[in-house]
């Protein structure tokens, strides 16, 4: 085919195609992680994973009102009428509710989102409450975290309403492809607070204080990016800047905060 080996160049996805395309992924994602929780649960002991507190045994039902949104709230309390053992649940996780001795795959009485947590009780809303085994010694089984997933989703809808104004709306253009990424026309130049820095990471000391909207520092393991990372930082807070700093893990924000512990 005539001019069959011309490749057409892509255009960067505007905003709202960046949105309507992460959206229902988003909620793609969290399906997935529910059933895949929900199939690993199903494959472990009971006690075991009251010990590691995705479980909560012995628990009864005590209360049942109508909640927000036409919600039920069911409230659970433990059968010996003490403090819930320990557990990692938290407002806002999704739960599903089954017969305290039940089979390890059997199917939930009910899926909920934790709506309440005290010491003694935890108060779950569903959807549709489950038409019988409420009377029964009951488990409550926690398969997935919705709070990442709504507050991924509200970043979603925050970044498609507000960046015309605001500290971002420079910024998500550059991001997006509409508009290149400005420098300043001089030279930054600065006294560095760590002296045993080589040339590359001096250089790209200078290029990130001298870039307006976004600087990329790149760079196998092992080659000094954390420390130049911190230069960067002591470099920004001394011209007065407010800075966040944000990694993958807590260990990598960890190491940074304790580099900078020194000063101050």
């Amino acid at each position: 085919m005539e001019g069959g080996n011309t490749r057409k160049k892509s255009s960067p996805l505007t905003l709202q195609q960046f949105v309507s395309i992460t959206a229902p992924l988003l909620d793609l994602e969290k399906e997935a992680e529910i059933s895949a929780s929900i199939s690993t649960g199903a494959s472990r002991n009971v006690e075991t994973a009251q010990k590691k507190g995705s479980t909560i045994l012995n628990l009864k039902c005590v209360d049942a009102q109508t909640g927000l949104m036409g919600k039920t709230l069911l409230e659970f309390q433990s059968t010996k009428g003490d403090v819930l053992p320990a557990h990692k649940f938290g407002t806002h996780d999704v739960v599903v509710l089954k017969p305290n001795k039940a089979d390890l795959g059997s199917p939930a009485l009910g899926q909920g989102v934790v709506y309440r947590l005290k010491d003694s009780s935890i108060t779950v809303a569903f959807d549709d409450v489950p038409e019988d085994g409420l009377n029964s010694s009951l488990r409550l089984e926690k398969v997935a975290n919705e709070v990442t997933y709504r507050r991924m989703k509200d970043a979603l809808i925050q970044l498609s309403k507000g960046v015309q104004k605001g500290p971002a709306s420079d910024l998500i253009p550059v991001l997006f492809g509409e508009r290149q990424p400005t420098v300043t026309k001089k030279n930054v130049t600065c006294t560095l607070f760590n002296s045993n820095l080589d040339h590359s990471q001096k250089d790209a000391i200078s290029k990130a204080l001298s870039s307006k909207n976004v600087f990329l520092l790149h760079g196998p393991p092992g080659t000094g990016k954390t420390t130049t990372v911190v230069e960067i930082i002591l470099q920004e807070v001394k011209r007065g800047s407010k800075i966040l700093a944000c990694a993958a893990s807590n260990i990598a924000v960890d190491n940074i905060v304790e580099r900078l512990v020194p000063h101050r």
